[in-house]
């Protein structure tokens, strides 16, 4: 077999129809910067959810792009980002796409238009938007973010009836107005929010008149375990949030999607935000390029993962496993070796791991994996397990 090199693995890249690192890039733009980054031997990277485009490869790959044609928008419409906006309404099965500078404000924007007067939003304890925005459907919006089922996942509906129960006992009317529901939860390891229960959420809302929004920063990997197309998740919300630079590898961005009825004057509050960039161009043509047929590589790299998993459970010298309701996130603990020493000895054969976290290792599947060999780099990581040698201390 071949030896896993970068070369080997932006070979498989192209021949799948898809551009991996610099390597590929390298052959039509060339320059000591692009030739420097295209000898570097990370192959397969298990630290994000996407490729690892360093700044030069970036700006390889922007230019490979911009020659075979690219509009510039203004503000953020029109150009590239409109031809990205319709990609991902297709994608989604929506009507209308909106881009977003940041995800952060594609869920804000989108809580704060569909909950309207009635300014109670139900979100899961755990989720992004509650934890990790600064408060700013709060502060910005005067919304009143209501958590639900903490350290969980999923809540169910009877979590969220209780909530109305509750709100329409007050003395004062404050209604819910808005459900927002974040799947795969990043601070849960990139759980998924259980599909029969949020097809009964979405239900049970719509029943009631409540509007529902996903952040689904991660739909496409949520899609890719479950077999699901992201178009049958989006059915189930008004609004959808897909992050540009998460999986589709831009230098930023983000997705909001939905009814074109709801979309079409978004532009207008993105930009009271402070949100509508001169050009954004940049970002749009990378998450456009990736998104080409990327479903199609994030299910060949899962197939790889699985069967890496597999193989890495079967050795007694390792832990290996999926995590139950996962996605993208698994398992890795060596049981003797020292977890840094077999991380570092990894990365000299081309395979990235996360730094470890109480002796383990949290590994992401992401398209790096989709031209690998699950047989190679279970064989590697054996080999540095035992190279590593005994844990100290």
């Amino acid at each position: 077999m071949l030896p896993l090199t970068r070369r080997n693995f932006a070979g498989a890249f192209v021949a799948a129809g898809a551009l991996g690192p610099l390597e590929a890039l390298a052959r039509t733009v060339s320059s000591p910067a692009a030739e420097a980054s295209a000898a570097r031997p990370p192959v397969v990277d298990l630290v994000g959810d996407g490729v690892p485009l360093s700044p030069a490869e970036y700006a390889t790959l922007l230019a490979r792009l911009a020659q075979r044609g690219l509009a510039a928008d203004e503000y953020s419409r029109g150009g590239a980002v409109e031809a990205m906006e319709a990609q991902f309404a297709k994608l989604l099965g929506t009507e209308a796409a909106v881009f977003m500078p940041t995800g952060t404000l594609a869920n804000h924007l989108a809580v704060r238009a569909l909950s309207g007067p009635r300014l109670r939003v139900a979100v899961q304890e755990t989720s992004h938007l509650y934890n990790d925005s600064g408060d700013c459907a709060q502060t910005l919006s005067a919304l009143n973010l209501v958590p639900l089922a903490p350290g969980e996942a999923t809540f169910r509906w009877e979590d969220v009836d209780r909530l109305l129960s509750r709100t329409a006992s007050g003395r004062v009317a404050t209604a819910v107005g808005a459900i927002s529901i974040e799947s795969p939860v990043r601070r849960l390891r990139n759980q998924a929010f259980d599909f029969a229960e949020m097809e009964r959420v979405s239900k049970e809302a719509r029943a009631r008149g409540i509007a529902l929004h996903l952040d689904g920063a991660r739909l496409f990997a949520a899609a890719a375990v479950s077999g699901r197309a992201p178009a049958e998740y989006a059915a189930l919300f008004d609004t959808v949030y897909v992050s540009l630079w998460k999986c589709f590898n831009a230098a930023g961005g983000a997705v909001l999607a939905g009814r074109k009825a709801f979309l079409g004057e978004m532009h207008h509050a993105r930009r009271m935000f402070g949100g509508a960039l001169w050009n954004a161009w940049p970002y749009a043509a990378v998450a456009s390029h990736y998104a080409e047929g990327y479903l199609d590589r994030l299910r060949r790299a899962f197939a790889v993962a699985d069967d890496l998993i597999a193989r890495l459970a079967a050795d007694p010298a390792l832990e290996a496993k999926k995590i139950p309701g996962g996605t993208s996130v698994f398992l890795l603990r060596p049981r003797r070796a020292d977890p840094e020493r077999m991380r570092k000895r990894l990365s000299q054969e081309g395979i990235v791991l996360p730094p470890p976290q109480d002796g383990a290792f949290w590994p992401r599947v992401n398209e790096t994996l989709a031209g690998a060999s699950a047989a190679e780099l279970a064989a590697a990581i054996q080999r540095a397990a035992v190279d590593a040698g005994p844990a100290t201390g």
